[in-house]
């Protein structure tokens, strides 16, 4: 397993260079800015895991707290961001109607995907590991969720700050498994063998 955390790390940063929906800006030149970037990643990973446990341990009905917390994760992520990557090259082929049609069903898809992420997290308390910067604007807060029973669940938030100067995640990687990175592999995979209309249909099933 830790061998594996290695290799999504290796991964990542290949990623932020190599894909230009993750390109990085010069990095800070003081050490304060650094530590607070820092902190305040951790503070944000704090927050939305707070506000999705909150959604999923509510009184309302399984399919409400559902829709409570694909708006807390609509909020808390980069969904353009991450929409563009995982789609990658196969975006510049794509028609305008064909890119309306993505732009539209991503996130209901990719935060239905986090839900199921999530369901053996809800109501664990957080301990952050460690936290450091990947890059000018991103910061990976490394943190793990203890269970009664096994071992604890570990997942690594990566937090950018946007140019608004807002911070979003851009991938949330549970138990060493990116879905960014991993849906971005399936998705080009797909399109080659069976179009983008076809990978369209797919996900707008999955979502519903």
């Amino acid at each position: 397993m830790f061998m594996s955390r290695v290799k999504i790390f290796a991964a990542l940063i290949a990623a932020a260079s190599a894909s230009p929906a993750l390109a990085q800006e010069a990095e800070p030149a003081a050490a304060e800015a650094e530590e607070s970037a820092v902190d305040a990643a951790i503070e944000f990973a704090k927050t939305l895991t707070g506000d999705a446990t909150a959604a999923l341990t509510s009184d309302k009905a399984e399919a409400e707290q559902l829709e409570d917390f694909q708006l807390v994760l609509a909020e808390g992520m980069a969904l353009d961001v991450i929409g563009k990557f995982m789609i990658g090259e196969n975006r510049k082929a794509m028609s305008d109607e064909q890119l309306a049609r993505y732009n539209e069903i991503f996130p209901d898809y990719l935060t239905k995907l986090y839900a199921e992420q999530f369901k053996d997290i809800v109501g664990r308390p957080l301990e952050v590991l460690e936290a450091k910067e990947l890059g000018a604007r991103d910061v990976i807060v490394r943190t793990q969720f203890d269970r009664p029973e096994g071992s604890p669940i570990m997942v690594d938030w990566r937090v950018r700050q946007l140019r608004s100067g807002e911070r979003k995640a851009i991938d949330i990687i549970v138990q060493g498994v990116s879905i960014m990175l991993v849906k971005r592999e399936e998705f080009s995979s797909f399109i080659a063998t069976n179009g983008v209309d076809a990978l369209l249909d797919r996900l707008e099933e999955e979502a519903a």
